[in-house]
């Protein structure tokens, strides 16, 4: 896969305006949220990594009602410890790292944090991927061409994550949507890109594969433009770091 240089217009770099429900997932979660909310997301993970299971099995497990773990999942309010403590536990979290997220959350402002800098930073050399469709393509297709749009999202994250693994981990990456989604996570997990990647990948992921179906209504296009922008911004990011392991 080669590398080439390309241009953005300075606009990608622009705040996408308020909260986005990507796939049915706040992405990132550093984005727009309070500390409680946060701390919400982060149950929402948990559960999603330990398979999903229904409130009514968390409630059977934890011994607290269905209604308090869904306004945990939800960031409506921080729950008490004795219950995320119980619901980490369940969900095969480590309990230290959940008491230091938790205290935290106690802690924190009740005000949305501010969108990191990887998504609000202007740049006016972007790199582009060799893709088929580019991002000025990609956001072109958006409104008549939703899934040509989509599919050149996933397309940019597909090509990053290959090289990303190339560079950083000496080995040749799988190919399956879940090894792709993996690459985002160890790069995040490692420290190689910034919290809330790992989130961006899975979302676009899931519009993809959701707009492939042909029963599937179509997403509108805001939604789909805020994919590809999110899509094309993590691909450079990625980018970004295979640079610097070849420098």
């Amino acid at each position: 896969m080669r590398l080439l240089s390309g241009r953005f217009p300075d606009s990608a770099g622009q705040q996408v305006g308020g909260p986005s429900t990507l796939g049915g997932h706040i992405a990132p979660p550093e984005v727009w949220l309070t500390a409680v909310q946060g701390f919400g997301r982060y149950l929402v993970q948990l559960h999603a990594r330990a398979g999903a299971p229904s409130r009514r099995d968390l409630a059977g497990r934890t011994g607290f009602g269905k209604s308090t773990i869904s306004d945990a999942f939800a960031g409506r309010r921080l729950p008490t410890w004795p219950v995320a403590e119980a619901l980490v536990a369940a969900l095969g979290g480590e309990v230290l790292e959940a008491r230091e997220r938790w205290g935290a959350a106690k802690a924190g402002s009740s005000r949305a944090q501010e969108p990191p800098g990887w998504l609000t930073s202007v740049r006016s050399d972007i790199p582009e991927l060799m893709v088929s469709t580019d991002f000025i393509k990609a956001c072109a297709a958006a409104p008549g061409d939703p899934k040509k749009a989509l599919a050149a999202s996933w397309e940019a994250l597909r090509l990053s994550a290959g090289q990303l693994t190339r560079a950083r981990y000496k080995v040749v990456p799988g190919n399956w949507s879940s090894d792709i989604v993996a690459t985002f996570r160890r790069a995040e997990d490692d420290g190689l890109l910034p919290a809330g990647v790992t989130a961006v990948a899975d979302a676009v992921h899931r519009y993809h594969v959701d707009n492939q179906f042909p029963d599937h209504e179509p997403s509108p296009t805001a939604e789909v433009l805020q994919v590809v922008f999110l899509a094309f911004r993590l691909a450079w990011q990625a980018r970004d770091v295979v640079v610097s392991a070849r420098a």
